[in-house]
């Protein structure tokens, strides 16, 4: 192998130790998704950044708009809220598409990285902004409600990113 070749090595291997330093989250009011069998989902979701001081806005929403510099990574975090705390509900990350814009490119696109400990695979996910300029990408979560029968709920929406 060479210097090239290591680092990639190192790179693959040493994704928990990526530090975003624009966060996302996703929380999601499973105990609502659960009562209302998977209708009108996007009612128990809320994203919110911490980027508001960088001009963020849509805290809570859907329409999510993250504004970060250039070269940012950019940490997604999906989180079950159920006031029940035991109900073994989970909500994942199933993937990211570009719906207009390039922020991301090829080369910051939103992938899978090993979540903290004791979440489920998929909650966590980093990407890099790579272009300045406004993008419009859609994400996909899984929530899965219940332990002993468990049932899950597909959704997307298409939130917004700024990079400068």
């Amino acid at each position: 192998m060479n210097l090239y070749e290591d680092r990639l090595v190192v790179a693959a291997s040493d994704t928990a130790e990526l530090n975003p330093n624009t966060a996302i989250t996703i929380a999601v009011d499973t105990a609502y998704v659960g009562s209302m069998h998977g209708k009108k989902i996007g009612q128990a979701i809320y994203m919110m950044d911490n980027m508001l001081a960088n001009g963020s806005k849509g805290e809570g929403t859907l329409d999510l708009h993250t504004n970060c510099n250039v070269g940012s990574l950019i940490g997604w975090n999906s989180v079950a809220i159920n006031g029940e705390g035991s109900s073994g509900d989970t909500v994942v990350i199933t993937g990211f598409t570009v719906s207009q814009g390039n922020v991301f490119t090829a080369a910051g696109q939103p992938r899978e990285v090993p979540p903290p400990k004791g979440e489920p695979a998929g909650s966590y996910w980093v990407g890099q902004a790579m272009n300045s300029g406004s993008q419009t990408y859609r994400i996909e979560i899984k929530v899965t409600i219940g332990k002993l029968h468990p049932v899950s709920y597909y959704y997307t929406w298409d939130p917004f990113i700024t990079a400068s």
